[in-house]
């Protein structure tokens, strides 16, 4: 009976001692700027899930494999702070960042990140919405930042000349035809170039927004782009 007692005693005291030794489960933290203390869910010894960690900086929010993934609230030791998208430890995706400035208003920063980079307010400054098939290729670049905002687009051929698209029965070059304005609007439309490989046309004093639907004969391509520039669209076409 007191050998029985005896091993009950023993077994409820390993229990009470494996307990808190699990309950304590080391959970790691891959930044070493947030890696002194953690607590919230853990996967595979690492912090995975909602949870908050604090070392020099300090974060709130979701964890992936350790590192700050998905949405989450990043403060540094000078007391600047983000809140938006992360991905393995790196400012990436939407998000609004504030700096602080000694007697001086916070400056705030919000739209776009990648990999800790800035992109802007746009995740991309313009979109594609259509093309028609003859319109093999369309490519967009923002030429400078400057105050101009103006867009150019420039038409090739993608084997050398430009083709006629029904611009006319005498197979005329292709041209912007007609541009049917959706949003944004533009004070005059200048003819740049017109040479046996394209040609090409420019909008000046774009307002952006500015979205439109680009006529070129019996083809056509609808473009936005969302932030002001010195922007050229090329449009490659087939014969």
């Amino acid at each position: 009976m007191k050998a029985n007692l005896l091993k009950l005693i023993l077994s409820l005291s390993a229990i009470c001692f494996i307990m808190p030794l699990s309950a304590q489960e080391t959970c790691r933290v891959m930044v070493p700027a947030i890696a002194a203390k953690y607590e919230g869910s853990c996967k595979k010894g690492k912090a995975d899930g909602e949870g908050k960690a604090d070392g020099t900086d300090h974060y709130a929010g979701t964890f992936k494999d350790g590192f700050p993934s998905g949405q989450g609230l990043y403060r540094w030791e000078n007391g600047d702070f983000y809140e938006g998208k992360w991905y393995r430890g790196k400012m990436d995706g939407q998000g609004i960042k504030t700096f602080k400035r000694a007697g001086k208003a916070d400056s705030v920063v919000s739209g776009f990140w990648k990999r800790d980079i800035y992109v802007g307010k746009f995740e991309s400054p313009y979109i594609i919405h259509s093309q028609t098939n003859q319109i093999a290729r369309i490519e967009i670049q923002k030429k400078s930042e400057d105050d101009e905002n103006s867009i150019t687009i420039e038409l090739s051929n993608t084997s050398g000349g430009i083709p006629s698209l029904g611009v006319s029965p005498g197979g005329a070059k292709a041209s912007i035809t007609n541009i049917n304005i959706m949003a944004g609007a533009y004070l005059r439309s200048v003819n740049m170039m017109d040479g046996p490989k394209g040609t090409s046309q420019k909008l000046t004093e774009v307002e952006f927004p500015f979205k439109a639907r680009f006529k070129i004969g019996t083809q056509e391509m609808v473009i936005e782009i969302l932030e002001p520039g010195t922007w050229l669209i090329s449009a490659f076409l087939n014969n």
